[in-house]
């Protein structure tokens, strides 16, 4: 019986630069797992109270009653709106809004 020699891989030039990429792409996962990551702190979760919408108020009317002395009514608007999810500055009468309690 022959002895078989030992065999050894050959790569065309193609298989070098797939295997090139693939440990180039390892390299590039093992990075972004070893990264440290940013820590991302929970929404600030304020004390609300909830208030029904009567006819005649409007968003504009609402903000103002509740704005502190100084501050900017459209400011108000824009936390209500957000806080709410609202899609405009349109309110129905027996409508519940959240309010944040400042």
């Amino acid at each position: 019986m022959a002895k078989r020699g030992h065999s050894t891989m050959c790569l065309t030039l193609r298989g070098k630069i797939v295997f090139s990429m693939m440990g180039a792409l390892l390299c590039l996962c093992m990075i972004g797992l070893l990264m440290p990551q940013v820590a991302r702190s929970a929404p600030d979760l304020s004390a609300v109270y909830s208030y029904t919408v009567q006819p005649g108020d409007t968003l504009w009317s609402y903000a103002s009653a509740i704005t502190p002395d100084g501050g900017d009514v459209r400011d108000t608007i824009d936390d209500l709106i957000s806080l709410n999810h609202l899609d405009g500055v349109s309110l129905q009468v027996g409508q519940q809004l959240k309010v944040p309690i400042v």
